[in-house]
């Protein structure tokens, strides 16, 4: 019972760790295909929190999923991201909404800055709405993509398997040795 146990459990987070890999895969392959735009999974966008400015909603080495959303839907109050002049992706807060040449626009500000920011984000520069943060998700995913995680990333889980098959084996040959034993 402890064994078949063990195994569901161990099978489950082998799971978890396969579709954490292909995600992974996935975006790193989006990423050097289309290196101009941010990879992205069913339109969610996987991004690490860089600075303190929107604390405590979220900190540094936190990670945030923002969905692409059309920017006719979004409202005052919504954690936007969205790109500067400078191509940098900035998530923050918007406190106003208005229009720039005929398009919705978004006056934003971080929750920890005095000033709101600089200029309106245009509809085109919003890269999505933010859906949720991970707490220290950030530093993980950078952890994954070093190359001290990919490989752990790699091999813990094939060492894994290796060890499941092996424990299952010896299992099944104790058993058949002892079935062997009591028949005779």
């Amino acid at each position: 019972m402890a064994g078949k146990m063990i195994r569901i459990v161990v099978n489950s987070f082998l799971g978890i760790l396969f579709v954490l890999f292909l995600a992974s895969v996935f975006l790193l392959i989006q990423g050097r295909v289309n290196p101009d735009e941010m990879p992205s999974v069913f339109g969610y966008h996987p991004l690490t929190v860089l600075s303190n400015s929107m604390e405590p909603a979220f900190s540094a080495g936190d990670m945030i999923l923002t969905k692409q959303t059309d920017p006719g839907a979004i409202q005052s109050g919504d954690v936007i991201s969205f790109y500067n002049e400078e191509r940098e992706v900035i998530t923050h807060r918007v406190i106003e909404t208005t229009e720039k040449e005929g398009q919705p626009a978004f006056v934003t500000q971080g929750d920890n800055n005095n000033v709101k920011d600089d200029e309106a984000v245009g509809g085109a520069q919003v890269l999505g709405k933010m859906q949720f943060s991970v707490p220290y998700g950030g530093y993980l995913a950078q952890f994954f993509g070093s190359p001290a995680g990919m490989i752990l990333f790699i091999i813990l889980p094939v060492f894994s398997y290796i060890g499941i098959v092996i424990y299952e084996r010896l299992g099944k040959s104790s058993k058949s040795d002892q079935t062997v034993e009591h028949g005779s």
